[in-house]
């Protein structure tokens, strides 16, 4: 088939995910109760959509009817900078919420400066056999658990059939027809020639999040860091040709220009109004767009290939900050939400994919465009493990906010792309070094 015939390179796949502890799901105990023998008020910081929200507010009031004693308030916060901000300054005064979500990009920074509990001593010997590997390991540093995994997601490419059609223009139909680069940007001039819309697509990495960036870099063939992390790859000719292909975007007006690494710009309202022909986004957005994007019809097909392909690695966990006046109950929390029962019932309320082993192992009756769920289930396959590994170092917020400087440099100020990977380069040494 063709796509054995391509570059292969180490996948997060479904084996890869389960191998390390099939069956000890059974074995775990959540039996340890909440020690909330008085009156216990608990806050909790996290954004989301608003399926994402009702979900999250449903499992508190679960949560709370089970423990009358606990008092659990939402705190909503916008997503993106914005909440790291707002969150890092409460770390910094002491007034820290009992509980926050965070990405798996971004937990082994409070892990390491200890502004995340070590949860350890909340857990059983055996709690983590019943998460896939690597997002145990995501949540985990030097040997201790710093947060429960919650959720993962990955990217697709929404697309508007309304405008295919009109462009006479076909989508794929399996994984191993997903278009190569030549013809996804062969489909975008052609939306483009055909005027179906203002742009032909744009790419959800908008709000400082350059990580997203990183698949078309494994596509290619590269990777900002070598087998053993600890020195960058980014300055050479894979990296550098990444860099100049995702720049044309910009070049090419075949993307918003206020869609770059550092804009604002909701990517899901452009697809939605018709302002964009293609999207490339998570599973997430599919409540979204099947509630808002009514002028129109969409599916969802295969994110593009190079010579290997790959995909985000979405998601987020959970953690107890180090301001918790009662760590052992928000613990307990955690340990509630991120059970079997409740990890299903949330998933299915925001249309994510699971982390724990028996849920990968169960096909989720999701509510919403159902159908259109295996897409991102096989492209979750995917997701480069050597990726994933990277994204998960502690030291990776910080390679992120140069790779948010320079790409952002890169597409709005046509900072060459070498110059883009030799300051990457020159960067992620001084942070790895540091």
């Amino acid at each position: 088939m063709q796509q054995n015939q391509r570059k292969t390179t180490p996948h997060l796949s479904r084996r890869t995910l389960i191998k390390a502890g099939i069956g000890a799901y059974a074995a775990l105990s959540f039996g340890r109760p909440a020690r909330a023998q008085s009156p216990t008020r608990l806050n909790f910081a996290f954004w989301g959509q608003q399926p994402e929200q009702e979900g999250f507010n449903r499992l508190i009031e679960k949560y709370q009817a089970k423990n009358p004693n606990v008092a659990i308030k939402a705190e909503i916060v916008p997503p993106g900078p914005q909440y790291y901000q707002l969150l890092d300054t409460r770390l910094a005064g002491g007034q820290g919420p009992d509980l926050f979500r965070v990405q798996y990009q971004r937990i082994g920074k409070y892990a390491q400066n200890r502004a995340a509990v070590d949860l350890s001593r909340y857990l059983d010997k055996d709690f983590g056999a019943g998460f896939g590997s690597t997002f145990w390991a995501a949540a985990s540093f030097e040997g201790k658990v710093f947060a429960l995994p919650h959720h993962t997601d990955t990217f697709g490419l929404y697309y508007n059939i309304d405008h295919f059609e009109k462009a006479g223009l076909e989508a794929p139909k399996s994984l191993d027809k997903s278009w190569s680069w030549d013809e996804f940007i062969k489909a975008a001039r052609r939306l483009k020639e055909k005027q179906t819309a203002p742009y032909p697509f744009a790419m959800h990495w908008v709000l400082s999040n350059a990580y997203r960036w990183l698949p078309f870099l494994y596509q290619h063939g590269g990777a900002m860091l070598d087998a053993d992390f600890k020195s960058p790859m980014i300055n050479s000719k894979t990296g550098i040709e990444t860099i100049a292909w995702t720049q044309s975007w910009f070049k090419e007006g075949l993307v918003p220009a206020n869609t770059s690494i550092k804009g604002t710009e909701a990517t899901q309202n452009l697809f939605a109004n018709g302002t964009i022909s293609m999207l490339l986004n998570g599973n997430w957005q599919i409540p979204f767009l099947n509630e808002q994007m009514t002028r129109f019809r969409w599916g969802v097909t295969y994110m593009p290939r190079d010579v290997a392909m790959a995909s985000d690695l979405g998601g987020n966990c959970v953690a107890v900050s180090k301001d918790s006046k009662n760590p052992e109950v928000a613990a307990d929390f955690l340990k509630f939400i991120a059970s079997e029962e409740n990890m299903r019932e949330f998933i299915i309320a925001g249309q994510f994919l699971p982390v724990r082993k028996s849920l990968m192992q169960e096909t989720i009756a999701f509510k919403v465009r159902p159908e259109l769920m295996p897409v991102f289930v096989q492209q979750a396959t995917t997701i480069p493990e050597h990726m994933a590994r990277t994204e998960v170092l502690p030291k990776w917020s910080e390679i992120n906010v140069k790779l948010n400087d320079e790409l952002d440099l890169a597409f709005t100020s046509g900072q060459s792309p070498e110059a883009t990977a030799k300051n990457l380069e020159t960067a992620v040494k001084q942070i790895l070094a540091a």
